[in-house]
């Protein structure tokens, strides 16, 4: 009978873990605690470093104080960049300035202007888009503080220059036919809202 008891809390002990570990990692779905990037949360954004820009002068954050800044990194073949210019439409009379930065993947690339200005035009952006072909900004923010391959990641950063929101694998789409994308879009967008209501 005791040996039937040892065992039952063993059991118990083992399920009450495994539901733990579940929460835990339900948490941190979006890739956040991979990537380290969640540590960057109420920290000053740091500068950009881009070798060219299009549809705008040479840009840093430190330049759109005042505004509420949704900056995107992406490569040659982004997901849910679409949003970004139906977010830009919507919201830009409100104070919101989109901002994207190209990164070429799998590796840091020397890459020049018309490349990324074909890539721009093809994708219909109308608002900024910086070159961060040696990746000296996505460093900055995100990639250098974990072992990440990914290259999409959108900080969304308020009117005094500090990042309050990170969406780590740009996977969100207002129109998509998958649910997770369409839920990251409202989240996005919520966080979005909040911070232009901000003074």
């Amino acid at each position: 009978m005791r040996w039937r008891a040892i065992v039952g809390i063993w059991a118990l002990r083992l399920i009450l873990f495994g539901m733990s570990a579940t929460l835990l990692q339900a948490q941190f779905t979006n890739k956040e605690l991979a990537l380290g990037s969640w540590q960057m949360i109420d920290e000053v954004a740091p500068g950009w470093k881009a070798q060219g820009w299009v549809n705008s002068k040479p840009l840093d954050v430190e330049d759109l104080r005042d505004s509420v800044v949704l900056l995107r990194f992406f490569n040659d073949n982004p997901t849910g960049v679409s949003s970004l210019n139906e977010l830009y439409r919507n919201y830009r009379e409100q104070g919101l300035m989109v901002v994207g930065l190209y990164t070429p993947t799998p590796f840091p690339t020397e890459t020049d202007v018309k490349h990324l200005q074909r890539l721009a035009s093809a994708l219909g952006f109308q608002f900024p888009v910086g070159l961060d072909s040696r990746w000296e900004t996505l460093n900055r923010y995100w990639l250098n503080r974990a072992d990440a391959d990914l290259t999409a990641a959108t900080f969304l950063i308020d009117r005094q220059g500090i990042i309050r929101y990170i969406q780590p694998d740009g996977m969100y789409d207002g129109k998509s036919s998958r649910r997770s994308m369409r839920k990251a879009y409202e989240k996005l967008q919520k966080e979005i809202e909040t911070l232009l209501k901000r003074e």
